[in-house]
């Protein structure tokens, strides 16, 4: 099987003042190519690391993408480096300058000189026209490895492997295994839940890789075979043993399904947040066309907006608590009927630190679902602090949501 390392570049990455999500992209991105990703290497943009870096990939990987220092700043040195490296030395790519000048005209501005260095790449290089930004990527082959790099930004740098790098990957390194993959996305149990109800049976005298991840309020299941038939078993398998905690095989996100549900039952949807603060709503429109069922949402953080804004009554909040299940119903039914939706759903709780107390602690959450022929309220404890608590009790939201959908 074909290898890959991973080298991103740039001192922001090592300091956290930037989230690599690059590297994640594209180990999922490689790794559905039937490539294995091998190694991922992070340096400074300093020259001797970077070659230092470079060295050692090629040693031990057969594809090689380098990401970052692409720009047109006097610490964009990658371009200079990756020349050094091959002992080479720069040249003008005119195609993409054209670009560069267009994509500043367009703005009605002159562009500045410094982005010319964007325009250059290692004599021993092919060009990767980036029409996505400015800064150009390239890529070399030789002595059967091949080095790609690309710029840094994420958007740029997504658009660019699936315009075109993708396709170079496949073309360079035709002869790859074929393997087939299964996720399972999972919410309402943890890890050590999912093992359990598996059980030791499903892994006994069957060979495949299983690995399964953990983020707040959902688990994911992800497995590689080389039987496609024992890809179909082991789902059939997950979805009997993890029953409705598993709402997707295929990847899809709960904002997709919950979207994809609403369009097909022609629902509408509203809501109304108080500790997750837009939160809710947020994972509610991230779905494109999100516009046809999602009416809108009300952060009623305060008891005041509650009252006049939702119209919850203000002595049911003074006798139950702003953090109590009638008024989470309240609030459901009040922002359904506010938008005029078919389906209303309320979050209100203590996402702390402050706030709680003996009876009501910190990470106590409510939600309200409300529809025209019922009005439901669940009541949850999260652990964690005040930004676990909110994630938390949002994706539990969408869960609940997904599974009132499914019944309907």
């Amino acid at each position: 099987m074909p290898t890959c390392e991973l080298v991103t570049i740039g001192s922001e990455l090592l300091n956290g003042s930037v989230l690599n999500t690059n590297a994640q992209f594209l180990s999922r991105q490689v790794t559905d190519l039937h490539i294995d990703v091998i190694h991922q290497s992070s340096c400074r943009d300093r020259e001797e690391e970077i070659l230092g870096t470079l060295s050692l990939a090629f040693k031990r990987a057969d594809l090689i993408v380098v990401t970052g220092g692409l720009g047109p700043t006097p610490d964009d040195i990658t371009r200079e480096a990756i020349a050094k490296f091959f002992r080479c030395g720069l040249k003008f790519d005119q195609h993409q300058y054209r670009h560069i000048v267009y994509h500043f005209r367009v703005r009605r501005r002159m562009p500045p000189f410094m982005t010319r260095r964007e325009a250059y790449l290692p004599e021993v290089a092919k060009p990767l026209l980036n029409r996505f930004g400015i800064a150009l990527g390239f890529y070399v082959s030789k002595n059967g490895r091949l080095l790609i790099a690309l710029p840094g930004v994420p958007i740029e740098l997504e658009r660019m492997f699936k315009a075109k790098v993708k396709k170079l990957i496949l073309q360079t390194f035709k002869n790859r295994p074929r393997f087939y993959t299964l996720e399972a996305r999972t919410s309402g149990l943890y890890e050590t839940q999912i093992i359990k109800k598996l059980g030791s049976s499903f892994f006994k005298a069957r060979t495949f890789e299983f690995g399964i991840y953990p983020e707040l309020g959902e688990v994911a299941i992800r497995i590689k075979a080389r039987d496609r038939r024992l890809i179909a078993v082991l789902r059939r398998e997950l979805a009997e043993k993890l029953g409705d905690a598993v709402y997707s095989f295929k990847g899809k996100t709960l904002s997709d399904l919950i979207g994809e549900k609403l369009t097909v039952q022609k629902k509408t949807l509203a809501c109304a947040e108080s500790c997750t603060g837009g939160l809710l709503a947020r994972h509610i429109t991230d779905p494109p066309g999100a516009s046809r069922y999602f009416q809108g949402s009300l952060v009623a953080y305060s008891n005041q907006l509650k009252v006049n804004h939702l119209g919850v009554p203000k002595a049911l909040i003074k006798q139950c608590g702003a953090v109590s299940p009638e008024v989470a119903r309240a609030m459901a039914k009040a922002v359904r009927l506010k938008y005029d939706t078919a389906i209303g759903i309320s979050v209100t709780g203590i996402a702390g630190p402050a706030g709680g107390t003996k009876r009501k602690p910190a990470g106590l959450v409510y939600i309200g679902i409300s529809d025209l022929r019922k009005n439901n309220v669940f009541r949850f404890r999260f652990l964690g602090d005040r930004q676990k608590v909110r994630v938390q009790a949002a994706r539990k939201a969408l869960f609940l949501l997904w599974q009132w959908l499914q019944k309907r």
